[in-house]
């Protein structure tokens, strides 16, 4: 194979492989757990859980038939496992507005994928959300659309069911500073 022809093997292979941030790596109880999320086509994404233990490996997905804007794993219950955040862009039966939304599911035996809470809105309409450890504990940070032209940054903690909002970082602010405030790793 010439070097032009396998650079562009070699390229089209990369660029066909998972993004590293769409594939998270957990260790527990021995077990290896590998959560990604994997792209079927323009508007459906599978969870994928792999538990490996041993020589034994247990597959679990979940089937997301909407535009996925957002996936992260973090540990937000404090149990030891990690729960999965996926930010989808859909309506609801309570709000007909396609909008971004929040979902959660945890790892049910350590591997298979069930809803945690499948969100349908937080505060204000959700315009971005990341998870993330604070001092306090892990915590979903939010950039929310107040108004028109104002933006709301907050901080919530996963409960039983659902999001318990914690504070607002900062109200009436614009989008760029909201968005800076969001990355910010203060409380």
């Amino acid at each position: 194979m010439s070097k032009p022809i396998f650079l562009l093997f070699f390229l089209l292979l990369c660029f066909g492989c998972h993004k590293k941030n769409d594939t998270f790596e957990f260790v527990f109880d021995d077990r290896k757990i590998v959560v990604s999320l994997v792209k079927i086509k323009d508007s459906i994404f599978d969870i994928r859980s792999e538990m490996i233990c041993n020589d034994s490996v247990t597959v679990s997905t979940w089937r997301l038939n909407y535009p996925v804007y957002r996936f992260d794993c973090a540990d937000i219950t404090g149990d030891g496992l990690p729960e999965i955040a996926v930010g989808v862009v859909k309506s609801t039966r309570y709000d007909p507005m396609v909008r971004k939304r929040l979902f959660l599911f945890k790892l049910y035996d350590t591997c298979y994928i069930r809803p945690l809470w499948l969100g349908s809105r937080v505060s204000f309409p959700l315009v971005d959300f990341r998870l993330m450890e604070t001092k306090n504990g892990q915590r979903i940070r939010t950039i929310e659309q107040e108004t028109e032209n104002q933006y709301v940054v907050a901080e919530y903690c996963c409960k039983t069911f659902g999001l318990e909002w914690i504070h607002y970082i900062k109200r009436g602010v614009t989008k760029q500073e909201a968005e800076t405030l969001f990355l910010k790793y203060e409380n």
